[in-house]
């Protein structure tokens, strides 16, 4: 007995001096293995989200206005992804969610569907795919900002200058051909799309701390359920007055793009990396997009690419990069 006694001390002095620490390392490393995981899906995540996006400037721009209008286009994909996003919501366990949470939730669907989708497809109904997608790449500037407003981050010179950089790429590509024409479709188009970007990364920096609560599919489902209750009626005289059976196979199959891929599918890959990194990391990635649209509209003849174009995406790259450095400057 007293042997036993003394195997089952020596087994304890032995798990308190070395085991413990050995357990304790090898479940730090486990849990960081983990983290390292889910980080790496969250990038991969995001890169699909951008690639989708970068597809969708020529595929959306082919659809419209000849097949379906903007307005009518905004208001089809918000009520689908809704169904969609509720439909997805019945194969999960139910997730209740809070009447603040949910007054929270209209709110960021305002600035997430109703103004990101009425003025991106309105914007590029008017400008270029190049354009535009090289506008959308200011988005990790804006998100920056928004972020060290909102969520404190911290503003250094670095990053203050890379704002700069980048908004002057923009300013370029808008005052291209001098002095801008407030009736020129081109500028509006680009404005649009600028305050769109910024609508965007708003609701990037406000919408964490709901993806970080609850599940995506649970904070998309309510998400898109609000913003649908507002873009069906700003989008009625359009989709009233439209011949529906007039629009071709391949029209249909490019709507359903928008509303499958870019809608439904970016939104929850793009939420899915937003709850793990921070939204000036999930930003950058959208500095892929107008590599794509530049590509994909190269090889369907539907633009072309100029130096402007090509010396403004340089500025707001460098711009982008220059916020993105996690480098310790001195506040401003």
């Amino acid at each position: 007995m007293v042997f036993y006694s003394q195997v089952s001390l020596y087994g304890l002095l032995w798990f308190e001096f070395a085991g413990y620490p050995a357990f304790t390392t090898f479940a730090t490393q486990i849990l960081s293995m983990h983290k390292s995981r889910v980080k790496t899906w969250a990038h991969l995540s995001l890169l699909a989200a951008n690639i989708i996006y970068g597809l969708n400037y020529s595929i959306a721009k082919s659809v419209m206005p000849d097949h379906i209008k903007p307005l009518a286009l905004v208001s089809f994909r918000s009520v689908l992804t809704a169904g969609l996003f509720w439909i997805t919501s019945l194969f999960m366990p139910k997730e209740p969610v809070n009447r603040k949470d949910l007054l929270f939730l209209f709110g960021c669907s305002f600035f997430g569907v109703v103004i990101n989708q009425i003025l991106f497809l309105a914007g590029l109904n008017l400008t270029s795919q190049i354009n535009s997608s090289i506008i959308q790449s200011t988005n990790p500037i804006f998100a920056f900002v928004f972020a060290a407003l909102i969520l404190n981050e911290r503003i250094t010179f670095l990053k203050g200058s890379g704002l700069a950089i980048g908004l002057s790429g923009v300013l370029l590509l808008i005052l291209q051909n001098g002095t801008p024409d407030l009736a020129s479709s081109t500028f509006l188009g680009d404005v649009f799309t600028l305050v769109n970007t910024i609508s965007w990364a708003f609701y990037t920096v406000i919408i964490k701390r709901m993806l970080e609560k609850y599940h995506p599919v649970t904070v998309m489902k309510w998400t898109f359920f609000f913003g649908m209750l507002t873009t069906i009626p700003i989008g009625y005289n359009q989709w009233s007055t439209m011949d529906w059976s007039s629009i071709s196979l391949n029209a249909w199959l490019g709507i359903g793009f928008v509303v499958v891929f870019a809608t439904y599918l970016g939104y929850l890959l793009l939420s899915f990396g937003l709850r793990r990194l921070s939204p000036t990391i999930v930003s950058t990635y959208t500095y892929t997009q107008p590599i794509i649209a530049a590509y994909i509209v190269s090889i369907m003849g539907q633009d072309h690419i100029d130096l402007v174009m090509i010396f403004s995406a340089l500025l707001i790259f460098a711009g982008v990069f220059v916020v993105s450095r996690q480098r310790q400057s001195n506040s401003i």
